[in-house]
């Protein structure tokens, strides 16, 4: 009679394993980014140089003011505004003003920073939308597919005219 021989097989030595996937766990976290980019695209001005601030006449019709109050209500010019009409209310004034236009930002300091921030993605969308119009028109295609000059030349054309007031400890409401 034949004789079967039991037969071992190897095991695997699984004891670093665990070693092995947390160091992996550890690269793959420190190395990877997590950035969210969630924000405000703004060119700060530059630091205060304790100079007098210039004063600027701007003619009622081509000033736009905005102000979100304390309990997170928008105001256009006095009159309440839901956020979603903002961007079409902009735009025509810009369009309709063009470039000596002025928009006057009051944010209270206990608004949230959802509303403020809401506020200043529809201007900002809105800006882009005139410029958008404004490509079509002078280089018969979308802002997306203009050269850097170009987009240079509509933001000339249309720039970005926001002055943002600043409540502060020093800075009280008369």
């Amino acid at each position: 009679m034949i004789k079967r021989r039991k037969r071992i097989v190897p095991a695997l030595n699984t004891t670093s394993t665990a070693d092995i996937s947390f160091m992996l766990l550890i690269f793959f976290l420190v190395a990877s980014s997590m950035d969210v980019d969630k924000g405000l695209l703004r060119q700060l001005p530059p630091p205060d140089t304790h100079e007098e601030p210039l004063e600027v006449d701007v003619s009622k019709d081509k000033l736009m003011e905005l102000k979100i109050t304390a309990d997170n209500q928008l105001l256009l010019d006095g009159q309440p505004i839901e956020t979603e009409g903002l961007r079409t209310r902009v735009s025509s004034f810009v369009t309709r003003v063009g470039n000596q236009h002025l928009i006057s930002i009051d944010a209270d300091p206990n608004s949230s920073y959802e509303t403020y921030f809401n506020m200043q993605n529809e201007i900002v969308i809105a800006y882009a939308m005139v410029r958008n119009e404004l490509a079509k028109r002078k280089f018969g295609q979308p802002l997306s597919r203009l050269t850097n000059e170009q987009r240079d030349e509509l933001k000339a054309l249309v720039p970005q005219r926001i002055a943002e007031y600043y409540h502060s400890p020093l800075n009280k409401e008369p």
